[in-house]
């Protein structure tokens, strides 16, 4: 037997490599983070070449047919613009903990799939282009996103296009009955597939190079959890208000994971995903005209002042938070303000429902989903203990829920998680439901 090869040791690793705890071959980029497309740190010891930016780029944004340069453009690090300001600061470890948990816990289905069957894939594909990129918005502008700029981001990023194929066969569920366990099947790997490498990614914190396939993923990521009882098989949600609360924390940690390149969102390609939903803190402005031409009640404003009047009135409690209630008295932390709490959920309360305003009969599904970045881990935790005050206000946001009950991966939403709130509540408080099941039910 031969002598052993030496091993050379080194802690001259990059830090992406470090990070992900892989072996650095030291290289200048390195050969992981070249693999994966990370921003290598090595790349700043050798040649520096200037970093194009949206002010200095001559060539238009959108690719048709090549990957576009995405990955070699620099943002500003720290969010801008109105959406930032308007979210309060609220723990951004623990939704970014909450993701990571979420995502780890989602099956592993690589094995159930034969991952030779390509042409099943290219039926996949051929579906998403021609039919689902459609039903994911409804601005033109945002449909070409959807539909030919995620595609070609797709084609240098593995991920994404087996978010796109997940995508894809869970929306054919919906429509091919007799197809449902091989789309069901199809979707779960290609989705188990994309999320296993989307884990790695953003295990480390987003950066310039990767950070505009990851929203790309992440919002697909926020449609597969819409979808969850398709993806189940059936129709129904197994726990409506319990599922609400997931789907707003998955929600609150993927824009706290894409927070700080918001506002860079707007000089790219992809910013009419943002466009269609997010509107100028200057529209902010409530207009009668407008409302009569909504899809919204004619009387939402109304309500929504008789709400602020609930919050100021329910007497809420004082006290500790449950997880500072064993520290020493020397580590004293101020009480929660529960009300302050709910008056700012009920402020986003009132930006969504002034978009959806704007919006005329076009209501993007974002506009409505928009409510779940406001909430605390207190109004979510409310909501699962079947809080009065909390069920009330989320009653409401039903009302706005119902108005994208047309959206196959949302369909029927509103009606299942009004139906348990009215089980749930306590019958002091159920005059309260009285508007919202007036606008959901019809009665």
């Amino acid at each position: 037997m031969g002598p052993r090869r030496a091993h050379r040791k080194s802690r001259n690793g990059c830090p992406q490599c470090k990070a992900r705890r892989l072996k650095c071959d030291e290289k200048y980029p390195c050969t992981n983070c070249t693999k994966h497309a990370i921003q290598c740190s090595y790349v700043d010891r050798g040649i520096s070449t200037p970093v194009e930016t949206p002010d200095t780029r001559s060539e238009p944004l959108a690719s048709f047919y090549v990957p576009s340069p995405l990955n070699t453009e620099s943002y500003p690090t720290t969010p801008a613009g109105h959406l930032a300001a308007l979210v309060d600061a609220k723990p951004k470890s623990e939704s970014r903990s909450f993701l990571l948990q979420f995502l780890s816990d989602s099956p592993d289905e690589n094995q159930a799939l034969n991952t030779d069957d390509w042409a099943s894939d290219l039926e996949l594909m051929h579906h998403y282009c021609t039919v689902t990129c459609n039903t994911l918005t409804i601005r033109e502008d945002s449909r070409h996103v959807w539909r030919v700029v995620l595609p070609v981001e797709g084609y240098a990023n593995k991920y994404l296009m087996h978010g796109i194929l997940a995508l894809a066969a869970l929306h054919r569920v919906s429509l091919f009955p007799t197809q449902k366990e091989k789309n069901i099947k199809a979707s779960a790997y290609h989705q188990a597939a994309g999320l296993k490498e989307f884990r790695e990614l953003i295990s480390s914190p987003v950066d310039p190079s990767n950070w505009q396939p990851v929203f790309c993923f992440a919002y697909m990521v926020m449609v597969y959890v819409c979808a969850s009882p398709i993806r189940l098989g059936g129709d129904r949600w197994p726990a409506p208000i319990s599922n609400m609360v997931e789907l707003f924390s998955v929600i609150q940690g993927l824009q706290t994971l894409m927070e700080p390149w918001l506002h860079s969102l707007r000089k790219t390609q992809l910013a009419p995903l943002v466009n269609c939903i997010w509107i100028e803190s200057e529209m902010l402005i409530a207009s009668p005209a407008a409302i009569r031409q909504s899809l919204l009640p004619p009387d939402i404003h109304v309500r929504i002042s008789q709400l602020h009047r609930f919050i100021d009135d329910y007497p809420f409690p004082h006290i500790q938070p449950q997880s500072h209630q064993n520290l020493n008295a020397s580590d004293e932390v101020p009480p929660v303000d529960y009300r302050a709490d709910y008056k700012h959920s009920l402020k986003f309360f009132e930006h969504s429902t002034r978009q959806i305003e704007l919006a005329g009969p076009h209501v993007e599904v974002g506009m409505v989903l928009l409510w779940a970045y406001s909430l605390s881990k207190q109004f979510r935790d409310d909501l699962e203990t079947f809080h009065p005050a909390a069920l009330v206000m989320l009653s409401h946001w039903c009302v706005l829920l119902h108005l994208i009950n047309d959206a196959w991966f949302i369909k029927g939403t509103s009606l299942q998680v009004l139906e348990e709130i009215e089980i749930k509540i306590n019958p002091g408080f159920r005059e309260w439901l009285v508007w919202p099941r007036r606008w959901v039910c019809g009665k």
